[in-house]
């Protein structure tokens, strides 16, 4: 007699399913494919990480894989063996795929609940003669989602086991030399034999990343393997290949989203630390509130910032300069005067456009404009000193009072 609290052993649910119930679901595979692809979709866009093509393409073909690999489980269970050693083969390379670049099996985890769910209910309105035999097919759906699942982590963790902290420690340090701080001259033939042992394609161009906390998170963005990542340190960044590409500019923000980072200028390998240099000037502007802007803030987007603030005392002796003419004018009313000299400047010398952008009345802005005339004179009909004064009043607004002012 068994035991009443000792399990009996299980049974292979694919037995208990005649093979011809597969047949007719075979049609099926591609709009169960697509139909799970979808929900995965959603599931990523509520989430903030929207799939690309590329992933949509890979993630279809991986579902009607495993699909089309159940149901032919199911029609022929004689081949269960062989069919089960190629498909673990398959999710093994897959998992191992998934380590080399660094990241998780969440996705084909989800993948495969989506999927699992999405299969049931097709089945079970699929036939008639299906419905009978829906107790062992849901198991067999259960049983063969974990087998995957598996194989899939048997090849991720033999990865992640057996060299990725070794590569992860060779890409840290082929990053250090492309950067220039490890002592090492840049030399073209040493690098591409650090780049190879690193498995990093050598790029022509890159630009360098900063990377900047926006709001809470566990941990870093899950990036591609051809980005090389050095996270170890104060300042994490990342060296971004060929980041003018096709299609770059928008993989960028997808990868970023909600983290951030600040982006130098695409330049030639041999000049990264450059790109590196403008970065961080860059960072600083970010970091004191003086720039903001998306989740990839550009430096090539924000060059005057940058060059205004580059001397702050250069800029104040041109503003004690070229704004003498208001130093006689109370606080307030010189705040109002410079406010609509720049306006007026910034709008091409027309005074309702001005009058929109302060919102105010354009009779007030040709007012004040007769008042900066008389204190500027013939300055405000020369087009040099017209751009000086925009010069200085923009470096005003950007970084507040000026230095001796």
């Amino acid at each position: 007699m068994t035991h009443p609290l000792r399990e009996s052993p299980r049974t292979d649910p694919f037995a208990e399913i005649p093979p011809d119930v597969g047949t007719p679901l075979l049609t099926l595979v591609p709009g169960m494919a697509e139909e799970a692809l979808e929900g995965i979709r959603r599931r990523a866009e509520s989430f903030g990480a929207p799939l690309d093509p590329e992933e949509s393409d890979q993630l279809r073909a991986m579902l009607a894989t495993a699909l089309g690999a159940f149901l032919e489980r199911v029609r022929h269970p004689e081949n269960a063996p062989e069919q089960a050693e190629g498909l673990a083969t398959q999710f093994r390379a897959f998992g191992e795929h998934e380590a080399r670049f660094g990241r998780t099996l969440e996705c084909l985890h989800t993948a495969m609940r989506t999927t699992a769910a999405v299969a049931w209910r097709h089945m079970a309105d699929a036939d008639p003669r299906t419905r009978s035999y829906m107790g062992p097919l849901g198991e067999a759906i259960f049983a063969f989602q974990e087998e995957i699942s598996t194989a899939a982590t048997q090849g991720h963790t033999h990865v992640r086991g057996a060299g990725v902290e070794a590569l992860r420690r060779r890409r840290t340090r082929l990053s250090r030399v492309l950067l220039g701080e490890t002592g090492t001259e840049y030399d073209v033939r040493a690098f591409g034999g650090l780049a190879r042992a690193a498995r990093w394609q050598v790029p022509e161009r890159v630009a360098v990343a900063l990377l900047h906390q926006k709001g809470p998170a566990e941990a870093a963005p899950m990036l591609p393997g051809e980005v090389l990542v050095d996270l170890d340190r104060a300042d994490p960044r990342a060296i971004v290949p060929d980041p003018e590409g096709p299609g770059r500019p928008r993989a960028l923000e997808r990868i970023f989203r909600g983290f951030g980072v600040v982006l130098g200028p695409s330049v030639p390998l041999d000049r990264a630390p450059e790109s590196l240099g403008r970065a961080k000037d860059l960072a600083e502007l970010v970091g004191s509130g003086l720039v903001t802007g998306d989740d990839v803030v550009r430096w090539d987007h924000h060059l005057p910032e940058l060059l205004l603030s580059r001397d702050p005392g250069l800029v104040g002796a041109m503003a004690r300069s070229r704004l003498a003419p208001l130093s006689a004018l109370r606080a307030q009313q010189r705040t109002r005067m410079t406010d609509t000299l720049l306006a007026w400047l910034e709008s091409g010398l027309n005074a309702n456009e001005a009058a929109e952008r302060l919102q105010i009345h354009p009779q007030t802005v040709r007012y004040r404009m007769r008042q900066l005339e008389g204190l500027f004179g013939e300055r405000l009909r020369d087009p040099a000193e017209r751009f000086e004064l925009e010069l200085v009043l923009r470096a005003r607004r950007l970084l507040g009072p000026l230095e001796g002012e």
